[in-house]
C-alpha cells in the first residue's frame, strides 16, 4: 500500500498545498496541487503584527487545506512559512492559533533555509553544476550560488515582488523615476556581494514571478514546447518583458497571455530583481525552475529516507521513477537498451555515425521509455508515448533533450517523423532530424531482437566485412519471432547508413 503526504508553503504572497501519493514501489506522483493568493505580506500593521484580518484569512484558507488532506487521508504534512511571518512581530501567536484552529504545525524558515530548499530543488531537477539561482517571493529573495553541485554561497534579501512594488511605486502604472529608483536600489544591494559575479554563472530563477515571466514570453513567441521547466530566455528576451509589461495599464495588464492576473501589480517589480541581477553577473543565459521551496522541502524528507544528501544522476533517477509509474518491463526494457547502446558503440568503431555520450544518453532513455505508451493504449502506442514524454517532467532533459528522446522513442518512419515534429521544428535542426532517424531504427531494430520479450538474443555484434555490415545475433535461429521481426527493419538501415546489412543467426549451444 502507498501512502499520501503533503506541503504546505505560506509565503508572502501566496499559500499553497502540494499532495503527493507515494507508492509502495517507490514511484511518485503529484496528486493535487491548490493555491491561493492571500498576499499575507500586506496584513502587517505599523508595528509589524499580522493584523486579525490577515490571520482569519490565512486560516480560512488553512481550513480548506484540512479538509483536502482528510479527504486524501494524507498521512503526513509538512508546513513551512517564509519571510512575511518571519519578519512579523505576532509569529508565535500566528502559528499557534493556526495549530489550535486547523492542526496543523507550521516552521518559519530562516532566509538561509529558504534558499537551501531551493537549491535541493534545482540541483535535484537540473542537470547543472555550475550556476546562480534566484528564488523571488513576496518579502524576500534568495541568491545561490552552486559550484560543483554544492551549496558554495547563499544570501537572503530583503525584499520581494510586493515589497518593492510597495516600496517604489505610487501607483499601479510605475514612473520612470520610480523605476530608476528601484533598479538603483536593486544594485547597491547586489553590489555587496562580489561572489555573485565571479564568474558568468547561468541565472537560473524561482517562483511565481519567475513562473509568469516565462509563460508570458513563451505566449509571445507562440514557443512550441508544453513544459515551463528548463524553458531558456537570453538577457535581451527578459528585457523586453520587462519593457513591455511596464509600460501597459491596469486593464491591458489582465489582459497579457501566460500572466496570472492576481500577480500583474507585483510582476514589474519581480523582474526588475532578475533584469539587474543579468546585469550585474554579467550574464546573457536565464533558465527557469519550475521547482522550488516546497519541491526541496519534500524532496528532502525523500534524500535522507534514502541516506543520500543529492541525487547521484538526475536523469537516471528520473527514467526510473517514470518506469516505475507507467508500470514498464524492467527487464524488457533494460535488454533493449543495452542491446541499443551495443550497436550505437560498435557502429561508431566502424565509423558509420559521429554522435557521442549526449545522443547515446538520449538513445537509451528512449530504450527504456519507449514502451510507456502501451499503458494507455496498445493500438499506436508509439504516439501515445511521443505525448507522454512530451508532457511528463523528465528531470536533468532540456526541452530541445526531451523533444530529441521522444522523437526517438516513437520512431516508426520518416513520414510519421516529419508529422510528429512539424509542431517543434523551431527546436531542431536538419542534423537532429537524421540523428533521430538513425537511433530511432537502431531501437527498432533493438525491439524486434526482443519481440517475445524473454531475452532469448544474448548477445549482439556487428562489424563491417567488405561492403557490408554483419550484424550476428546469439540465442535464437531465423525461424524465431525476433528474426522475423527485425527482418521488417533490416532494410531501412542501408538508408540510414548508407551500406548494407545482413543478419547470421546462432542458437546457443
Amino acid at each position: 500500500m502507498g501512502k499520501y503526504s503533503a506541503v504546505i508553503d505560506m509565503g508572502s504572497n501566496s499559500v499553497r498545498l502540494v499532495i503527493y501519493y507515494e507508492a509502495a514501489g517507490g514511484a511518485v506522483y503529484e496528486v493535487d496541487n491548490i493555491k491561493n493568493t492571500i498576499r499575507l505580506g500586506a496584513f502587517l500593521d505599523e508595528n509589524n503584527d499580522i493584523t486579525e484580518q490577515g490571520i482569519q484569512e490565512a486560516i480560512r484558507v488553512l481550513r480548506q487545506y484540512r479538509q483536502l488532506c482528510q479527504a486524501r487521508e494524507v498521512s503526513a504534512v509538512t508546513g513551512v512559512a517564509t519571510a512575511a511571518v518571519r519578519n512579523a512581530r505576532n509569529c508565535e501567536a500566528f502559528l499557534e492559533q493556526i495549530y489550535q484552529e486547523t492542526g496543523f504545525t507550521l516552521r518559519v524558515l530562516s532566509g538561509e533555509e529558504e534558499a537551501y530548499y531551493g537549491y535541493l530543488a534545482v540541483v535535484n531537477t537540473m542537470n547543472i553544476t555550475e550556476a546562480l539561482t534566484v528564488d523571488i517571493g513576496g518579502a524576500s529573495s534568495e541568491l545561490v550560488k552552486i559550484s560543483g553541485r554544492k551549496l558554495a554561497e547563499s544570501h537572503s534579501f530583503p525584499f520581494g515582488a510586493v515589497t518593492l512594488t510597495r516600496r517604489f511605486f505610487g501607483h499601479f502604472s510605475p514612473t520612470e523615476a520610480e523605476i530608476a529608483a528601484m533598479e538603483e536600489y536593486l544594485r547597491k544591494e547586489f553590489s555587496a556581494y562580489s561572489w555573485i559575479k565571479e564568474k558568468k554563472y547561468p541565472l537560473i530563477g524561482i517562483g511565481g514571478t519567475v513562473r509568469n515571466l516565462g509563460k508570458v514570453h513563451q505566449k509571445m513567441t507562440r514557443y512550441p514546447f508544453p513544459g515551463l521547466h528548463y524553458y531558456q530566455m537570453k538577457k535581451y528576451q527578459v528585457d523586453s518583458v520587462y519593457h513591455y509589461l511596464r509600460e501597459l495599464s491596469p486593464a491591458q495588464m489582465q489582459n497579457v497571455e501566460g500572466l496570472s492576473k492576481e500577480r500583474a501589480d507585483i510582476i514589474v517589480a519581480g523582474i526588475s530583481i532578475i533584469k539587474i541581477l543579468l546585469e550585474y553577473i554579467g550574464t546573457s543565459k536565464f533558465i527557469i525552475s519550475n521547482k522550488g521551496l516546497r519541491d526541496g522541502v519534500y524532496m528532502e524528507a525523500r534524500l535522507q529516507a534514502r541516506n543520500l544528501p543529492l541525487i547521484e544522476d538526475v536523469v537516471e533517477e528520473g527514467v526510473a521513477m517514470f518506469m516505475a509509474n507507467y508500470n514498464v518491463n524492467v527487464l524488457h526494457a533494460r535488454h533493449v537498451d543495452s542491446v541499443c547502446r551495443t550497436m550505437f558503440d560498435q557502429l561508431a568503431r566502424q565509423g558509420l555515425h559521429i554522435y557521442g555520450e549526449e545522443e547515446r544518453r538520449l538513445l537509451s532513455v528512449a530504450a527504456r521509455l519507449h514502451d510507456i505508451g502501451r499503458m494507455i493504449n496498445l493500438g499506436e502506442w508509439q504516439q501515445h508515448t511521443f505525448y507522454l514524454l512530451m508532457h511528463v517532467l523528465l528531470p536533468g532533459l532540456t526541452h530541445r533533450e526531451q523533444l530529441l528522446t521522444a522523437l526517438i522513442a516513437s520512431y516508426k518512419g520518416a513520414k510519421r517523423l516529419q508529422r510528429l515534429v512539424a509542431p517543434y521544428e523551431s527546436l531542431v535542426s536538419e542534423a537532429d532530424l537524421q540523428m533521430v532517424e538513425q537511433l530511432g531504427l537502431l531501437l527498432l531494430m533493438a525491439r524486434a531482437l526482443d519481440r517475445t520479450e524473454s531475452q532469448q538474443v544474448s548477445n549482439v555484434k556487428l562489424t563491417r566485412e567488405g561492403k557490408c555490415v554483419i550484424l550476428r545475433c546469439q540465442g535464437v535461429d531465423e525461424r524465431s519471432l525476433e528474426a522475423q521481426t527485425l527482418e521488417e527493419h533490416r532494410k531501412k538501415f542501408k538508408k540510414q547508413f548508407g551500406i548494407p546489412l545482413h543478419v547470421k543467426w546462432a542458437k546457443t549451444p
